[in-house]
């Protein structure tokens, strides 16, 4: 099992991260039999934010992986709401984590916009050694 799924597989890892590709994490999802949830942020005005918070996080199965895109359609939403969006996660993570549950709200952030960290290295990952 590669790293990724290692870590998808640790309840004390549950939380929110970035990532900048999306390919491993499709990977590790399926290898760990976890539900990915694909969550498109573009057009969503700030206060819908709430609602596709609390959509999203009224499973509490084990093993649930929300990937969110359109971060730029996030972060031009109102500051207020997208703070108490990226709270509901972090706090919906905390519980599950403290219930031995595995959530990842994972945002596909190429840029790093977003100051969470990331759910691996990319580069770290991806290099292959040539001898």
């Amino acid at each position: 099992m590669g790293k990724l799924a290692e870590r998808l597989a640790d309840a004390q890892r549950s939380g929110v991260y970035r990532v900048e590709s999306t390919a491993a994490l499709d990977e590790a999802v399926e290898l760990n039999g976890f539900t990915l949830a694909r969550i498109s942020l573009e057009g969503i005005s700030g206060d819908a934010l709430g609602d596709i918070a609390a959509d999203a996080l009224s499973e509490r199965g084990d093993g649930q992986v929300l990937l969110f895109s359109g971060v730029d359609a996030m972060m031009l939403a109102e500051p207020g709401a997208r703070d108490r969006f990226m709270a509901q996660l972090h706090a919906a993570a905390t519980v599950r984590r403290e219930s031995g549950l595995r959530f990842f709200a994972v945002f596909l952030d190429p840029a790093a916009n977003l100051s969470v960290a990331p759910l691996y290295h990319w580069e770290r990952s991806s290099s292959v050694k040539v001898v």
